[in-house]
């Protein structure tokens, strides 16, 4: 099965607690292992080099070269493999770093390292870990989690971000929503050094965050949702609404079902994780997590670490943020 994470000499650069991953890669880690051997594990010791471009002014290629002062290029110190095109003054956070934020959070307040490495040959690199986890309708746990990720190849600013993973299905779902107002989420552009205490600082990672997600869940497990109501709802969140202007609400109906219609509502109704158990099965909750389900599995992409990065990174994550707000609204008020 594809996937895009890095290998590099054999060695797949990832590291986890737990369970195996989907693609059975990575080297697995005991609860509590020290940042160093996580560095070590998630094949991130290398470290990112900023240097100058040379190239020929001809086509004769002869002995003179010229140095492109306006950029730079970022490699990677272990094999000298280019990652990007950058600015002088872009702004580089290393590997290392990205695993050195969770020190002092798995240290002194509790937060557990659970997966960290690199994808696209080392472009891209994250690390996750769990805050805290709470019990809905008793038996859906679901757990507070802290992702931070940057890039090496000037596409992607740094993000910190509150998640909550629904331990099921390993579905994910951003905090930042309209419901739960506060800062769960935070870009650092490459322009700024990343500076670790002021972020956060800012961030204010006290955990309240989550335990705002967990009441709006435990609200959305109480409403009912029918099956009519659940297909309006889809049809309506999946529906671009450019596609709908100058169209009447009949023609509306005869148009070709969005792409994932069909699925989302087959999750509902009963194939997705849990979905046929107290607080999911026909309610608001169950179908949110149709959605997420969705978005984070089953939805087309080139590879399972692509559909990843639409669910953490893109338009899936849009997607389920606008699930949940919609659901809230639509069906608790």
């Amino acid at each position: 099965m594809a996937h895009e994470l890095t290998t590099t000499n054999g060695v797949t650069e990832m590291a986890y607690v737990g369970e195996v991953p989907w693609h059975g890669l990575g080297q697995q880690l005991q609860p509590g292992a020290s940042i160093e051997e996580w560095i070590r594990a998630a094949g991130m010791e290398w470290h990112v080099r900023k240097v100058r471009p040379f190239y020929h002014p001809d086509r004769a290629e002869t002995a003179e070269m010229r140095a492109w002062e306006e950029r730079r290029i970022l490699i990677r110190s272990d094999n000298g493999n280019p990652l990007g095109i950058v600015t002088p003054e872009y702004q580089i956070v290393q590997p290392s770093e990205v695993l050195e934020f969770f020190r002092d959070l798995t240290a002194d307040y509790g937060f557990q390292l659970e997966t960290a490495g690199t994808m696209f040959g080392g472009r891209r690199y994250w690390a996750l870990a769990k805050v805290t986890e709470q019990i809905l309708s008793g038996w859906d746990k679901i757990g507070g989690y802290l992702l931070l990720t940057t890039s090496a190849d000037g596409s992607f600013a740094s993000e910190l971000r509150e998640t909550m993973i629904r331990v099921v299905c390993n579905n994910t779902l951003s905090m930042a929503v309209a419901q739960n107002p506060g800062k769960h989420y935070m870009k650092i552009n490459h322009k700024n050094a990343f500076d670790s205490k002021a972020i956060k600082a800012q961030m204010g990672l006290t955990g309240e965050h989550f335990a705002k997600m967990v009441e709006l869940s435990n609200a959305l497990t109480k409403a009912k949702v029918s099956s009519v109501a659940a297909e309006d709802f889809v049809m309506r969140l999946l529906r671009s609404p450019v596609d709908d202007q100058d169209v009447s609400e009949e023609e509306q109906q005869e148009q070709r079902k969005p792409r994932g219609f069909d699925m989302i509502l087959g999750l509902f109704e009963g194939a997705g994780q849990g979905a046929d158990k107290k607080g999911a099965k026909g309610t608001a909750w169950g179908l949110v997590n149709a959605v997420t389900e969705y978005v984070d599995h089953l939805r087309t992409a080139k590879s399972v670490d692509h559909r990843l990065q639409s669910a953490w990174w893109g338009s899936g994550d849009e997607l389920k943020t606008a699930a949940f707000d919609a659901a809230y609204e639509e069906f608790v008020g």
